[in-house]
């Protein structure tokens, strides 16, 4: 499990840069916030099948919101199979417990169904290659660190392989901050 765990979990280099300021400023909890695909123009880009993800997650127990505002998302089709069904980008506002992991594996279960089609059997989503970019922002007294995880699997796989990601000693200590990279601090109160 040891060599499985080193090619399906990498790290993912993300900066606060790279994270909408409602997640960068969220009270740490148990939240998780959907990422965009990708931005144009400044605009978050959501693939279009995720437009009901956050509803039925909802409805399902999960404390999940998207990343970016209403006004500031477009949703985009996209045709076509590729080798990984569904990347899915999250982010949440504290370090990674049992629970938010349970949130993960559900809202990449979730996505890899909608993206398959309601019709899919389950054994068919389980067997999808998934991608699952987590990015967690970690708060002490003095610094915000973001520590990107990256993991390609099947998705059946996913969440013992962040449970293994989240349990390495190494993980545990915060990566240097970069002082581009601090978050900004929250000065209301």
């Amino acid at each position: 499990m040891a060599k499985e765990i080193t090619d399906a979990v990498t790290r993912w280099d993300i900066s606060a840069a790279d994270l909408p300021e409602t997640v960068l400023t969220a009270p740490t909890g148990d939240r998780v916030f959907l990422l965009p695909d990708s931005s144009i123009d400044g605009m978050a880009v959501y693939r279009d099948d995720v437009a009901g993800l956050i509803k039925t997650l909802r409805h399902r127990g999960v404390d999940i919101d998207f990343a970016c505002a209403r006004e500031d998302r477009r949703y985009l089709s996209e045709y076509g199979a590729t080798e990984v069904v569904a990347t899915i980008g999250i982010a949440v506002a504290t370090t990674l417990t049992t629970e938010l992991v349970k949130s993960i594996v559900l809202t990449a279960w979730q996505r890899a169904r909608s993206s398959l089609g309601p019709s899919c059997p389950d054994e068919e989503v389980d067997e999808a290659r998934v991608t699952v970019k987590i990015a967690e922002i970690v708060r002490t007294e003095n610094e915000t660190a973001i520590r990107g995880l990256e993991i390609t699997s099947r998705l059946a796989d996913i969440e013992n392989l962040i449970q293994a990601a989240v349990s390495d000693p190494a993980r545990a200590e915060l990566p240097p901050v970069d002082p581009d990279d601090a978050a900004p601090e929250d000065t209301t109160g």
